[in-house]
């Protein structure tokens, strides 16, 4: 009779346990006549959270422990069709004694999850996380020389464009790498001006973006820049330009003689550190001494043949006879120019006269 009870009480209290939605947990012992039999109760996992982190298919998933657990595996559940799929490595036959996972390489879409704890054959699952979003697409952007911008060039700011696949919202001056000054952007959604200021000597400048410096409405943070011409060369070094050199047809004593219709070589091996010599001209003033540059003197020519150290021929007299000053002024792709020293040349086309001599008196 006793037993019969017994049996009967344990019956009842498993259906009240099942209804209840309590899982059963294990027996720790059975008894006969006046004996007695426990059971315990596995609890589900409570405080299930989720948290994407946009662009990246990571999911993040935590819980709070339930009481008599051993273990527990996680399920991803797709709120459009309801279907589940294993998460974070775990399954029935695999289950983790941690308190959080990452899920990895999640595809787009709406999700939320379920923690199933484990102990033997007996399963608890929990209530359903929140509700996360997962969006892989990541915000692209290049980073280009802005249109009209001169290279080389003298003159700053030098600007840059950057143009994003996607609006942003947080991108400043902060999130440029620059190999030289100073940032300061401009503009908003997709494209963005970048001046740089600050030089104070002749360099290369390189803009660039690093990877999520900026994000987008969903929060996921901007792919490394990729540009096609992201460089500039600031220039404020002057050319060097040694004195001209000059060869004639015809010398008299250490000093160039231009005589008649002779023709003159000029050249001038010219050179720059920030630029290429963009070409070099040659001037001339009257007289052996005083200075003389593009500004009081007379242009000659000018060549941009660097291969031949920019050669200028002229057949034609300089001016009146006497001597002349010619100078090389070299000028560079950014513009900033120099004149050489002078090198002296003699222009002589009055030819000699000649008196008949006079013999015995008579001429």
């Amino acid at each position: 009779m006793i037993r019969r009870r017994l049996l009967l009480l344990l019956a009842t209290t498993v259906a009240l346990l099942t209804a209840a939605g309590v899982a059963l947990a294990f027996w720790t012992t059975s008894g006969t006549g006046a004996g007695s039999a426990l059971t315990g109760t596995l609890a589900p996992p409570t405080n299930v959270t989720a948290v994407a982190t946009p662009g990246s298919g990571t999911v993040a998933i935590s819980w709070t422990a339930s009481s008599q657990a051993t273990g527990y595996y996680v399920l991803r559940v797709r709120n459009s069709d309801s279907s589940s799929t294993a998460a974070c490595g775990t399954s029935p036959a695999q289950a983790t004694t941690a308190l959080s996972c990452s899920d990895l390489a999640v595809a787009d879409d709406t999700y939320h999850y379920t923690v199933i704890a484990t102990r033997g054959s007996w399963t608890a699952t929990s209530a359903s996380s929140n509700n996360v979003t997962v969006n892989n697409t990541r915000p692209t952007v290049t980073v280009n020389q802005s249109a009209g911008q001169f290279d080389p060039t003298k003159t700053a700011p030098i600007n840059f464009t950057a143009v994003f696949s996607s609006t942003v919202t947080d991108f400043t001056s902060s999130d440029v790498t620059l190999t030289a000054g100073t940032a300061t952007v401009t503009g908003s959604g997709t494209t963005y001006n970048i001046a740089v200021s600050g030089l104070t000597s002749t360099v290369t400048v390189t803009a660039s973006i690093a990877a999520n410096t900026a994000h987008d409405a969903a929060g996921a943070g901007n792919t490394a820049s990729t540009s096609t011409d992201n460089t500039v060369t600031y220039d404020v070094t002057a050319p060097t330009a040694p004195a001209p050199g000059a060869t004639a047809a015809v010398t008299f004593g250490t000093s160039l003689l231009f005589v008649n219709s002779e023709v003159v070589n000029l050249t001038d091996a010219a050179t720059d550190i920030g630029s290429a010599i963009a070409s070099v001209s040659y001037y001339y003033c009257a007289g052996s001494t005083g200075t003389c540059t593009s500004v009081n003197g007379t242009l000659i020519g000018a060549s941009s043949a660097s291969a031949s150290s920019f050669p200028v021929n002229t057949n034609a007299p300089l001016a009146a006879d006497g001597p002349y000053r010619v100078v090389a002024v070299a000028t560079d792709a950014a513009g900033n120019s120099t004149a050489s020293a002078a090198t002296l040349i003699t222009v002589d086309t009055t030819p000699p006269t000649v008196t008949r001599p006079t013999v015995n008196g008579h001429s």
